[in-house]
């Protein structure tokens, strides 16, 4: 009896990872993202803070004790073609690199997403409403290998959260008060 009783459990599992496996194998393998916010503060006030990597620290979060601390690289002339974010820690790299700005419109992106070669692409763009203030538009997709249906899934699910939460911060910016420094975590020599 209690053979068979293991025998079926490990077959019951078997026929879980099957599932599983299959599942992820059939379903696409590539993220898709779009969220938006709207803010009271204008394009022109909100552009500076989007095209310039240096001033991210504002309003993107990093979770250290999810992701660790990071390292990162900021290169190229902010809001225009080749200015670039780099980030390194023990549980993520990536790179992002803005290929198009339109002053007061918005930003382009290309992106390696824990990968050394393209595989995403987004943009965060800037429609002034008709009372005043600002909508705010973050949309983002990416592919992962083949058969990666169900991370691709949650990759979708987190980074929608992550860029809503980010949309919020910058909503609620204090544009009063001057600009800290740039960020200053650990850089790369």
């Amino acid at each position: 009896m209690k053979l068979l009783r293991k025998l079926l459990l490990l077959g019951c599992g078997g026929l879980l990872l099957l599932v599983i496996g299959g599942t992820s194998l059939l379903l696409p393998s590539s993220w898709q993202v779009s969220v938006e916010q709207t803010s009271l503060h204008s394009a022109a006030q909100l552009y500076p803070l989007i095209a310039d990597f240096h001033r991210w620290h504002q309003w993107i979060g990093w979770d250290d004790q999810e992701y660790g601390e990071r390292t990162i690289q900021i290169e190229g002339t902010a809001a225009s073609s080749g200015h670039s974010y780099r980030w390194s820690s023990h549980s993520s790299h990536g790179s992002l690199t803005l290929d198009r700005c339109l002053p007061e419109r918005g930003i382009w992106y290309q992106g390696a997403i824990e990968s050394e070669q393209i595989n995403a692409s987004g943009s965060i763009t800037l429609e002034p409403l008709p009372g005043g203030g600002t909508l705010i538009t973050w949309k983002d997709r990416g592919d992962l290998p083949p058969g990666t249906g169900l991370p691709a899934l949650w990759m979708s699910s987190k980074r929608s959260a992550k860029f809503a939460e980010d949309l919020h911060r910058l909503h609620d910016i204090d544009l009063s008060r001057p600009a800290p420094d740039a960020e200053k975590p650990k850089r790369r020599p």
